[in-house]
């Protein structure tokens, strides 16, 4: 596998080489093609020739999920970031960009010419964003920027060192979504063969499994939670996994106590020297970035997540005054598009904030001068809804219970449920805390510890404990029925929508508990928009 040529470069080289790029970019692209930007920066009397540094970036106003999310009325918000050089936007842009269309026309004809543009700009793929809070919104590539995303998959697995020989079990949900579509890309460019799955909704963990241990797969890539779910069913079936050398983790955080957990279930299918890697990204970040490989198998501090200083631009600032910190600081990550065509983001507010912020030196573990995220990300951003809310008139961060429990050594399994007391929408919130314990714990001594857990690092503790079997517990989060676990529930919209229904003059059929539950594992998506209850509130391990 060929080498990076950034990844030697001394960061006073790639920094200076990332700025010509960005102002460039700015001037020659996004600001004579992108609809979206040419007109923020109009209307804040922004001329792209004040960009002239990094520092100058910090002149343009921030972009929020809220800015280009679709809504009901107006659904073209999104397309609005992809960039359309249209005749007369042409002839405003520079002089480079005019001479550079003029040479491509000469030498390659109006067909040909035409054929160029549309590699170039035309739209050919799309992902969407959950859509948690709002419409689904679209990020859409063209030919040119899947040709990135399969560079970008190269370098994550040339981090990694897979080599030509592995075999890429890619148990990602299959969804228009980054984290299978950036394996199927990284695999199609580095020339290793792989098995696309589409994880526990479309093939199903056995078969999985099967394909796992039978074909010999070398290499897993799936979420933090159905990955635990295999090697635990992989555990408890005695199978044989000992060519499996590398889990490549993505689409949720992974907590250092749920990785070392992993490695010990590792350690009994016969994979003892596996190594298991995190990766960051988001949607709108076009890719995803990755541990290196001498990073993940230590068990010391991981090195981050290694950047692509050609692909994009990270700044970390101040959630709160929006100023951008120093090297090594804790803030927020703000992400810039850097040579993209299909939707571009300039000073992109993730939501996400990071330990650390961003490093510049040389890697300690792999020696890669390339930038470096810290490897400690809150993930508000997946539940911006659950980022904080009053419990017990307690301000809490829902988001603080994954590495609470997911790391719990005596924890299989979790749920997080939240509802209004008495099912009234005007009555307090109260947690429920669904949980499938290790075998042989006490569930009173296990109850115990995760109240007083709680309460010392959240301030806070769950109006109730439910104890479940694992199976039923696997059953309530959709890990092999669902594209993503349902690791959330906010039944609270409900108790609102029922006490609306309940003014209505039109009498309101009632629904049983069995039809309840059916309904919700039919129709509730992630947590997303319905948000269906389920009443089982006994023990029914």
């Amino acid at each position: 596998m060929r080498k990076t040529f950034w990844d030697r470069l001394p960061a006073k080289q790639y920094l200076a080489a990332q700025e010509q790029h960005l102002v460039r970019y700015i001037r020659e692209s996004v600001y004579p093609f992108s609809p979206y930007y040419r007109e923020l920066l109009d209307y804040n009397r922004i001329k792209p020739g004040v960009i002239k540094s990094l520092q100058d970036l910090s002149c343009i106003p921030f972009t929020t999920k809220a800015d280009i999310a679709p809504l009901p009325e107006d659904p073209e918000i999104p397309f609005n970031l992809v960039l359309r050089p249209t005749p007369e936007r042409l002839k405003e842009a520079g002089a480079a960009a005019r001479l550079k269309r003029s040479w491509l026309r000469l030498t390659h004809g109006a067909k040909g010419y035409q054929e160029l543009t549309d590699y170039e700009f035309l739209p050919v793929h799309h992902h969407f964003t959950i859509g948690r809070t709002a419409l689904p919104t679209p990020i859409l590539y063209t030919a040119y920027d899947l040709a990135r995303m399969r560079e970008a998959g190269r370098r994550l697995f040339e981090l990694l060192e897979l080599q030509r020989g592995d075999l890429v079990i890619n148990a990602f949900p299959f969804a228009p979504h980054l984290a299978f579509w950036m394996t199927y890309f990284a695999t199609e460019a580095s020339g290793i063969s792989a098995l696309h799955t589409g994880g526990g909704r479309i093939l199903g963990t056995h078969r999985v499994l099967e394909a796992l241990e039978r074909l010999g797969g070398t290499v897993l890539t799936a979420t933090p939670s159905y990955a635990y779910h295999l090697l635990r069913t992989s555990a408890r079936e005695a199978r044989d996994l000992s060519r499996l050398h590398t889990l490549v983790l993505g689409g949720d955080r992974l907590p250092v106590g749920l990785k070392d957990k992993m490695r010990d279930l590792l350690a009994k299918v016969g994979a003892e020297k596996a190594v298991v890697a995190s990766t960051y990204g988001f949607t709108e970040g076009r890719v995803a970035w990755s541990e290196c490989r001498p990073s993940a198998a230590s068990k010391e501090k991981s090195s981050g997540y290694h950047l692509f200083p050609d692909m994009e631009v990270m700044e970390i600032i101040d959630p709160e005054s929006g100023r951008r910190r120093d090297e090594g600081e804790d803030g927020e990550i703000v992400y810039t598009t850097l040579d993209w065509r299909g939707s571009v983001l300039l000073r992109f507010r993730t939501g996400d904030l990071v330990k650390g912020g961003i490093e510049y030196g040389p890697c300690p573990y792999c020696g890669r001068s390339l930038p470096r995220l810290g490897y400690e990300i809150t993930r508000t951003s997946e539940y911006k809804e659950f980022e904080l809310t009053k419990v017990k008139g307690t301000l809490v961060d829902l988001n603080a219970f994954y590495p609470l429990l997911s790391g719990h050594k005596d924890v299989l399994e979790w749920q997080l449920e939240i509802r209004k007391r008495n099912d009234d929408p005007f009555d307090l919130d109260e947690l429920y805390l669904h949980i499938a314990p290790a075998e042989g714990m006490s569930k009173k001594y296990l109850e115990k510890e995760l109240r007083e857990l709680m309460l010392r690092e959240i301030e806070v503790a769950p109006t109730r404990i439910v104890f479940h079997s694992l199976p039923r517990l696997l059953q309530r989060l959709g890990l092999d029925t669902k594209g993503r676990e349902k690791r959330f529930l906010d039944l609270r919209s409900m108790a609102g929508r029922e006490a609306e229904e309940a003014e209505e003059p039109e009498p309101q059929e009632s629904m049983e508990f069995d039809d309840l539950d059916a309904e919700e594992e039919e129709g509730c998506l992630e947590a997303d928009t319905e948000n269906h209850t389920s009443r089982d509130q006994e023990d029914d391990s």
